[in-house]
């Protein structure tokens, strides 16, 4: 079973730019959006194809999903966030 916090394809940086790589796993940053997880699909020209080619996001409204992230199949507020930091 595939996991989600590890890339099954480990794509290769063709720009120094690029912040994601098919298979990252991305939470949007804005909260009125939808907080679950994504997979990048596909790298494009400042954006991502998500889920399997379903959606898209220009780069900028996504983030790398955390590790409590994955591990709550979230996105984290940021209060949860600052929580799941402490050791």
């Amino acid at each position: 079973m595939n996991e989600l916090n590890v890339p099954q394809n480990k794509g290769i940086r063709t720009n120094e730019s690029a912040e994601f790589l098919t298979g990252d796993v991305v939470v949007f940053t804005d909260s009125n959006k939808p907080d679950h997880l994504m997979t990048v699909h596909k790298v494009q020209s400042g954006g991502v194809l998500l889920d399997g080619n379903h959606n898209f996001a220009l780069s900028h409204l996504v983030r790398q999903a955390t590790v409590a992230e994955v591990l709550a199949k979230r996105r984290l507020t940021a209060a949860e966030q600052a929580l799941a930091e402490v050791p």
